[in-house]
């Protein structure tokens, strides 16, 4: 394995032999612990052997080193599944980029969206492998690859799945209980369920107290003279953020909706998947912060240019998303949030750390929780070290590519 120096002149010289040799992609049999519904449905996981929810985990060699990544579609939020992930690494991606330049991380990204386009979760994955390898490459974390950490703690929010007002009620109490986060989110919708989500979340903030942030997801499933009854009818329970209260394309109702908020931030997510969605949603006034998930976007690299659109417009983001018991995906979701300083509320990717749901794959533990906040990962790369026994056993499918 090549020796990592700090000298500028040998570092110089491991940079020019990161030509890319090896490409893993793999898909993995493993459901997260915590399974839960959203507005517009249960989120999805199959049986042992099915696909269905499954991550998948791509490695990147290249000079005697390697950098990995792993994420998992969640749908129905999203329309990447883990079977087309894989499908796409396997049949277009990986095989295209044997030999070339790991450190043109941008133009390989660019190929990919060119070769194939409109699959944001598999060039997310090779954006997080090709950074961490990079990473490991010059002996620095991702988030300085990403201009430098703006923060050293980073804020947790638990975000409550729709159930029953019970079930919510102590979900709720077990989170700033046993977590200590600062935020919690609850979901609501669809808009026939206003009265249950009036009830449901006025029960939350009599149960957690006024300290707590407390914040809504739609998830869509909302409508303008609903979303506004609700705003209404909770003026005095204190909501922080309204998260995609309406469907992706209203953006003109939304931007009613915003100005009739009253000091509660609208927040774009699933309106929000490109640099293009964030200049006509900055343009179009409809939303105060943008949510920015590399997950269903691209990778790092749209994820900074999407935070500095939102910030050249005087908006704010909120970064990673929930990690869904993956704990890799919750490392990256830590450097990314570390990077962006126009970030703000709290974090999702608790639901990827150990204290939730531990992740076999992962043998070190580079970040954690801390009274409700994380640490900012400091080890090269992403930090995360990868047990070899562990990926063998939980393969379901595993493609190769390399120099012939």
């Amino acid at each position: 394995m090549t020796e990592l120096n700090y000298d500028g002149r040998q570092g110089q010289k491991q940079l020019s032999g990161l030509r890319i040799d090896e490409i893993e992609v793999v898909l993995l049999d493993t459901t997260p612990r915590l399974k839960r519904r959203i507005p517009t449905g249960a989120l999805a996981f199959g049986d042992k052997n099915s696909p269905v929810g499954k991550p998948v985990l791509v490695r990147v060699r290249a000079g005697g080193l390697f950098g990995w990544s792993q994420l998992r579609p969640a749908n129905p939020y999203q329309g990447d599944t883990a079977a087309g992930t894989y499908a796409a690494l396997r049949d277009f991606y990986a095989p295209k980029l044997i030999g070339q330049d790991a450190t043109r991380c941008v133009a390989i990204l660019r190929q990919c969206e060119t070769m194939l386009p409109d699959n944001p979760v598999p060039q997310a994955l090779l954006d997080m492998a090709l950074h961490d390898l990079i990473g490991r490459a010059v002996g620095v974390p991702v988030h300085t690859l990403l201009g430098g950490a703006c923060r050293d703690q980073i804020p947790m929010e638990w975000s409550i799945g729709l159930a029953d007002e019970e079930t919510m009620i102590r979900e709720a109490a077990t989170a700033i209980e046993r977590l200590q986060v600062p935020y919690l989110c609850v979901k609501v919708g669809p808009s026939h369920r206003l009265d249950d989500d009036v009830r449901a979340v006025t029960r939350i903030r009599q149960h957690v107290g006024q300290h707590v942030k407390l914040g809504m997801d739609a998830n869509t499933s909302y409508d303008l003279l609903s979303a506004t009854l609700l705003l209404e009818r909770l003026a005095d329970v204190g909501i922080t953020y309204f998260e995609q209260p309406l469907p992706v394309r209203a953006v003109r109702d939304t931007a009613v909706l915003r100005s009739r908020a009253r000091g509660c931030a609208i927040m774009a997510d699933e309106s929000v998947y490109s640099t293009a969605d964030a200049l006509a949603l900055t343009a179009g006034e409809a939303f105060d912060v943008l949510a920015h998930k590399f997950i269903k976007s691209g990778g790092f690299r749209r994820g900074r240019e999407i935070a500095a659109i939102a910030d050249a417009a005087g908006r704010s983001v909120n970064c990673a998303g929930t990690a869904n018991g993956v704990y890799m995906e919750a490392i990256a979701g830590a450097h990314l949030c570390a990077a962006v300083p126009n970030h703000i509320f709290g974090a999702e990717f608790v639901m990827g750390m150990p204290v939730v749901d531990e992740d076999p794959l992962v043998q070190n533990k580079p970040l954690e929780l801390k009274n409700g906040h994380s640490n900012v990962p400091m080890l090269p790369g992403l930090g995360a070290e990868l047990d070899e026994s562990v990926l063998a056993r939980l393969t379901m499918a595993r493609e190769v590519f390399g120099v012939k």
